[in-house]
């Protein structure tokens, strides 16, 4: 995880993840208006610092001090709004309720917001017991949606008369979104959305940050507005939804957590149903090929990271059953390789067109 950042430091928006160059590369492109005005801002308050170095000010010529800011702004490193993050898909920008850039893009300070932000409003949007109620959380004058899941069920499946053992549990956790987007976080895949464990109104769940502008999978193929422009990349995005379900057990994938973005990028949500304990990789026929750098993340990770990362969220049965299932997931994915060969198997995932979706909100 990066380093929070402290608050009301709001004139310089920098975030600590993207100092790092490791994870994956998945989008590129869009924002440069962004761009241009975090740049704008930044130097504004450059020169405003410098404005008011009364010691420099009075001891030194204007041409000194004019150089001396040129230094400054030539050293200060702005990130775009969108800015790469190893982690993160490029591209997608953070919005408020008003569809306008949160001030922040980085995880860290989103979780933070997500955290501390009061809550304005709450509305049911999902249906059953695990359904998601849509929140406006403000924070310092900002609105922003959020999703709020408190499902927290456990069930123990009873054995057959006549069989002695116990019984199997299964658990339906709004905690789990939280284990998912570690993990997410922690190999380099990004799709997770930012989300947090919070408690609100007395009822405990987790607050993970609104995806604006996106559509569910499900939405636009009934509407017929699921045209990706790089059948490819598109493909190759699944193939990484693969190792992933595959490594958390998550058998209620569906199109409906699946969101697209105006980019054509594939964001995982909804896992309160995953982290089964069974050792069995449940889309083990789906799974065709891996992007190298998930491949590799994937195989060298040792158990005590992931377990480390992971105790705060998943009981220790849920976790010694996900690591089993990894050390599975990597012996199939060696097979693949060593039958067919890294070049059929492993893909570099294949930069988006730059093709905005233009479906109707």
């Amino acid at each position: 995880m990066a380093s929070q950042i402290p608050y009301g430091a709001r004139a310089l928006p920098i975030s600590p993840r993207i100092a790092t160059s490791s994870g994956f590369n998945l989008a590129r492109g869009g924002g440069r208006q962004q761009a241009d005005a975090k740049t704008a801002q930044t130097q504004s308050l450059v020169l405003r610092k410098l404005s008011v170095m009364q010691p420099i000010r009075h001891k030194t010529s204007p041409l000194l001090l004019a150089f001396i800011a040129s230094v400054v702004l030539l050293c200060v490193h702005v990130p775009t709004a969108h800015a790469e993050s190893p982690t993160g898909i490029d591209g997608y920008i953070w919005l408020d309720v008003n569809d306008e850039p949160l001030p922040y893009q980085d995880h860290a300070t989103i979780q933070e917001w997500l955290r501390s932000a009061n809550v304005i409003s709450r509305e049911k949007v999902g249906r059953g017991i695990a359904g998601v109620e849509k929140l406006v959380l403000e924070y310092e004058g900002i609105r922003f949606h959020a999703a709020f899941r408190s499902v927290d069920v456990t069930v123990r499946k009873a054995a057959p008369r006549g069989v002695e053992r116990s019984t199997k549990k299964y658990r339906d956790a709004a905690i789990f979104e939280s284990a998912a987007y570690e993990l997410s976080e922690l190999l380099g895949i990004g799709r997770v959305p930012p989300v947090v464990e919070r408690s609100i109104d007395g009822q405990n769940g987790t607050v993970q940050i609104w995806m604006e502008g996106t559509r569910p999978e499900v939405v636009l193929k009934q509407e017929d507005q699921l045209h990706p422009p790089d059948i490819s990349r598109w493909k190759q995005q699944k193939q990484i939804m693969y190792v992933f379900d595959n490594l958390v057990c998550n058998s209620d994938r569906n199109q409906g957590n699946l969101l697209i973005d105006r980019g054509w990028n594939i964001w995982f949500i909804d896992h309160t149903r995953a982290f089964k304990r069974s050792s069995k990789l449940i889309y083990l026929d789906k799974l065709t090929s891996c992007d190298r750098r998930l491949w590799s993340s994937l195989r060298d990770i040792n158990d005590e990271t992931i377990q480390q990362r992971l105790e705060p969220y998943l009981e220790s049965r849920e976790i010694t059953k996900l690591l089993t299932r990894r050390r599975t997931l990597v012996r199939r994915i060696q097979g693949m390789i060593d039958k067919h060969g890294e070049e059929t198997v492993l893909f570099d995932l294949r930069p988006p067109t730059g093709e905005r979706a233009n479906w109707s909100d």
